[in-house]
């Protein structure tokens, strides 16, 4: 037992020694708690892409918007946030967009555990959580780096250790996606993500090296291109996904050749902007076929399984090799680079990605074609996030923001491009455009819309192979350009 005092006249007993000691039960309890809390901000950035779009893809029926508005909701603010933080100049540094993205998923995860009893408020769980997504993966990364150039300045890091948790973390819930019924397993996924955000607002807020600060209107500055910009996309996604959920084939012409014009115009404005650009050419250009290659993968991916072998099976040939592949990158990129010798992880990257998506061009088995393009995807991801971040022509807490801008146009580009050239093969082929929306019905689909989408599937893997090589051609021009000058 514990004592108040060692005199024996006046001692009383407070507490037994196992709840106060030094191998105490509280102070265990008090360590397993941060055990758990500290990676879940880095479980809650690598798995809000996903987890979230597939509780509410199985929300949306197809038959009213009120259902399928949470989807599109989430999937809008998810690709286009970014575009909201670029627009803020100044006024908030990595550390608040961390803790503000905290703050949104929470109340995001809340409201979606109150839709489960009351649905309008799955629309607002997917505005608070799409913006929690946008805003969360530059505000880690960022924040990842900062910690370790701090670690490194004081002599105390370390070698990295792996961390398989987000692999093994999304692996259970895509199958707990398939094995529960519809209202727990939305309720528990949502109650689930509500501990991870408050303990990932716990654990961040405990860093010593950033204090938490509020700011004021008057000193956020904001840039009307950028804010043009998410308007723009915001209001053509959110038009694009609500056309294909609801079954609209002209708003989806609509919306498509609108999209083209807008993306006419930015190309002209980039064109014209070059001699500006602060970034070399290839980073950029790595940076936009990487996001039009996740998007590729997934979404397109997707609608492919959908038409040639069902959509049931889409767990099995796409999410899953997904995720796989992002898992294995983790663990074994850089054993990877370090076999490669002299040539850069960048060329082994791209040349890696190039022969995964030749693969994907064949009959072979699909998921292994998957599985290769997302482990080279998911390395050069990383790569990219170092290569921004020690970019020193761009302030620090925007050097991630520039680099997620990049990859969420290359993302929207994609779709619209592949939504494009899905119509005008349904035209060539006389197909209606309502076949479009077939693509993800549990449903036979007749031959020459399993052709068409065969068709897709090759020159879009063709494309994003010729930009992958596009990039290494472009850098070993730039790095032909220096040496001179270095010698």
């Amino acid at each position: 037992m514990v004592y108040e005092t060692k005199n024996p006249a006046n001692r009383r007993p407070l507490a037994p020694a196992f709840f106060v000691g030094e191998g105490s039960l509280i102070k265990k309890a008090k360590t397993f708690f941060e055990t758990i809390a500290g990676p879940s901000a880095f479980l809650l950035n690598s798995s809000l892409i996903a987890i979230p779009y597939l509780l509410f893809l199985q929300l949306a029926d197809g038959t009213s918007l009120t259902a399928i508005l949470p989807l599109v909701i989430f999937y809008t603010l998810r690709m286009t946030g970014i575009f909201l933080l670029r627009s803020i100049r100044a006024g908030a540094d990595s550390y608040f967009v961390m803790m503000l993205s905290l703050a949104l998923g929470a109340a995001g995860a809340l409201c979606g555990v109150l839709g489960v009893f009351c649905f309008p408020f799955f629309t607002a769980s997917a505005i608070l959580l799409g913006l929690s997504t946008a805003f969360i993966q530059p505000a880690f990364t960022t924040l990842h780096f900062q910690r370790q150039e701090q670690n490194q300045k004081s002599g105390t890091a370390g070698k990295p250790k792996k961390n398989f948790a987000p692999l093994a973390f999304a692996a259970v819930f895509l199958l707990a996606l398939t094995a529960l019924p519809s209202p727990i397993r939305t309720g528990g996924v949502m109650l689930l993500y509500l501990v991870l955000f408050l303990l990932a607002f716990y654990s961040t807020s405990r860093g010593r090296a950033h204090a938490f600060r509020f700011i004021h209107l008057k000193n956020v500055t904001v840039s009307p291109r950028y804010a043009a910009v998410f308007l723009v996309f915001f209001v053509l996604l959110i038009v694009l996904r609500i056309a294909r959920l609801t079954l609209d084939a002209q708003e989806l012409d609509v919306v498509t050749i609108w999209f083209a014009v807008a993306f006419l115009a930015a190309m002209l404005l980039v064109w014209l902007r070059r001699k500006r650009a602060r970034l070399p050419l290839w980073l950029n250009l790595l940076s936009f076929a990487n996001g039009m290659c996740g998007n590729f993968l997934f979404i397109f991916g997707s609608f492919y399984v959908g038409a040639v072998y069902g959509i049931g099976e889409a767990a099995a040939y796409v999410y899953v090799p997904f995720v796989l592949g992002m898992g294995c990158s983790m663990a074994f990129a850089s054993k990877l680079w370090r076999l490669a010798g002299k040539a850069s992880p960048f060329t082994v990257q791209a040349a890696g990605a190039c022969a995964g998506l030749v693969l994907l061009m064949t009959p072979f088995y699909f998921p292994a074609g998957v599985f290769l393009v997302s482990f080279f995807f998911s390395g050069t991801s990383s790569l990219l996030n170092r290569e921004y971040y020690h970019t020193q022509s761009i302030p620090t807490d925007r050097r991630l923001v520039s680099k997620f801008t990049i990859q969420d146009i290359g993302s929207i580009t994609c779709q619209f491009i592949t939504a494009a050239f899905l119509l005008a093969l349904f035209s060539f082929y006389r197909l209606p455009s309502a076949a479009f929306f077939t693509l993800t019905e549990q449903t036979a689909h007749p031959e020459t819309l399993v052709h068409v989408v065969r068709i897709v599937r090759f020159w879009g893997c063709l494309t994003l192979a010729a930009l992958y090589a596009g990039v290494l051609a472009a850098r070993k021009k730039g790095a032909a350009r220096k040496t001179p000058a270095a010698e």
